[in-house]
């Protein structure tokens, strides 16, 4: 049965009540920094974020159990546990401080994705979000230092205009005829993300509410990768502590 994500219509929620259904023993680490024994709990609902799309998963706690991992198995939200939880009701609560540091990295990548194709044709084929930077893949020209400047300046001032971002449902087709900037070819009702008169994008991860809570987008190295052009590019907090770092 596919978990409820309380997420795709309230990102800052950070506590939610569930209801244990299944909580069985993990058979394989879920990653090398997980040494201890942990298990895979799977509730009615959750307001946990899964790695998907580039976004890493939520942490936090599910009853008096950490949270070390998420992943989505076929429609199911699986949390990695350090304890067995019982199949009875639990409160849960994600790391907020975690939670809103990838918000604002994410709209901001869709409003920086959305001024490099707008103003020089140059799509993103890749996003990365990383524990210090996030990177978006390019594909085209090379992005000159003058088109990387311009792009970063319209996005913040996107940013200072404090634009809404919403949270929008429809078909491929329905979401075809809004303009979405990168078309799906997926069935049923898809889950896109509006920038109100900038773009929209299909996209299942979370996001602030207004532009202005990205804070600003800072752009940074650019390498080639392969045929692309890989930016490198921080957000928000993250670009406050970068800038006090480059100028201390």
């Amino acid at each position: 049965m596919a978990t409820r994500r309380l997420y795709y219509d309230d990102s800052f929620q950070r506590e939610f009540t569930a209801r244990v259904l299944s909580c069985e023993p993990q058979k394989v680490s879920p990653s090398p920094e997980v040494k201890a024994s942990t298990w895979q709990a799977i509730l009615d609902q959750t307001a946990f974020y899964p790695t998907s799309g580039g976004q890493p998963h939520d942490l936090g706690r599910i009853g008096d159990a950490q949270v070390v991992e998420v992943g989505d198995r076929r429609g199911e939200i699986v949390h990695v546990v350090d304890r067995r939880l019982e199949c009875v009701e639990v409160e849960g609560s994600i790391d907020w401080p975690r939670r809103f540091d990838h918000m604002q990295q994410h709209t901001g990548q869709h409003l920086l994705s959305a001024m490099f194709q707008k103003h020089f044709g140059l799509p993103t084929v890749s996003f990365h979000l990383g524990t210090e930077v996030c990177t978006i893949d390019l594909r085209g020209q090379e992005p000159s230092e003058q088109i990387r400047e311009e792009s970063e300046r319209a996005a913040n001032r996107i940013i200072f205009e404090d634009r809404r971002v919403s949270v929008r449902y429809g078909t491929a087709e329905e979401l075809l005829r809004r303009g979405v900037r990168k078309e799906v070819d997926r069935e049923g009702v898809l889950r896109a993300i509006e920038i109100a008169g900038v773009e929209w994008q299909p996209c299942g991860g979370t996001h602030v509410k207004s532009t202005g809570q990205i804070g600003m987008i800072l752009v940074r190295r650019l390498a080639k990768i392969r045929q692309d052009w890989r930016l490198e590019f921080v957000c928000g907090g993250r670009a406050e502590k970068v800038a006090r770092r480059d100028f201390a």
